[in-house]
């Protein structure tokens, strides 16, 4: 509290009061996003398709961006697109460790995200080569599975394995991802029922794809994908 003394008086009352920075505009505020950025979140609504959660003109299940793709899971759903303010939260968590955005914002938005009354046996995360993780200090994937999984009332399970560390997909083209992650997770034992699978990004569904076709392998009944955002 010492340095308290040397601030203007208006700045330690501000800082009393507002003691946080928007995520978003990382101006002081109240919570994780001022009130501007909240109303300015990137909402990816109704209609999509049911199968690799894409907007498009009305509803449907299997559209032309992935008609013609075979996916591990048996749909894909998320609250944002990756632009803006939903890119700016995926980035706070993963690259500032702002990890209050989690609970706040975006177990609710994903829980949000799926059906009424939806019901899954079990939640599981996309997981981190064990260097990544060390480095990171944690799984963003996992932490956002566990704040939908309490919210959903269901259970966290760690099913999957990364058996081999993976080039970073951001550069890679479509093609090139599904080749980077080919063989790269096993699974951590039988699985059985309804799954949800929980990562931050959507970009060409290659990683969940992947890893999906790895618990159905392990007996789930069905794979139903979930994130915060997806990139349109």
């Amino acid at each position: 509290m010492a340095d308290s003394f040397h601030k203007p008086y208006v700045d330690v009352l501000t800082e009393l009061f507002y003691p946080q920075r928007c995520v978003g505009c990382e101006r002081r505020a109240s919570d994780v996003l001022c009130r501007g950025c909240f109303e300015a979140l990137p909402l990816l609504e109704r209609p999509f398709c049911g199968r690799c959660g894409a907007p498009t003109a009305f509803e449907v299940f299997g559209c032309g961006e992935c008609r013609s793709r075979d996916f591990g899971f048996d749909g894909a759903r998320a609250p944002l697109r990756y632009e803006g303010v939903g890119k700016g939260l995926v980035h706070a968590l993963k690259y500032k460790g702002y990890l209050g955005v989690v609970g706040k914002v975006m177990g609710p938005l994903m829980s949000g995200a799926l059906d009424v009354g939806a019901r899954f046996d079990l939640v599981t995360p996309v997981p981190l080569h064990r260097s990544r993780l060390a480095r990171r200090g944690f799984n963003q994937a996992e932490l956002m599975a566990k704040s939908v999984a309490q919210r959903i009332s269901a259970p966290v399970l760690d099913k999957l394995k990364l058996v081999r560390r993976t080039r970073d997909q951001i550069e890679l083209s479509a093609g090139a991802r599904r080749e980077n992650v080919s063989g790269a997770f096993v699974s951590r034992g039988p699985v059985a029922g309804r799954v949800l699978l929980v990562d931050d990004v959507f970009t060409t569904g290659a990683t969940l794809s992947e890893c999906a076709a790895v618990l159905r392998r392990a007996g789930a009944e069905e794979v139903q994908a979930l994130t915060l955002c997806r990139t349109v």
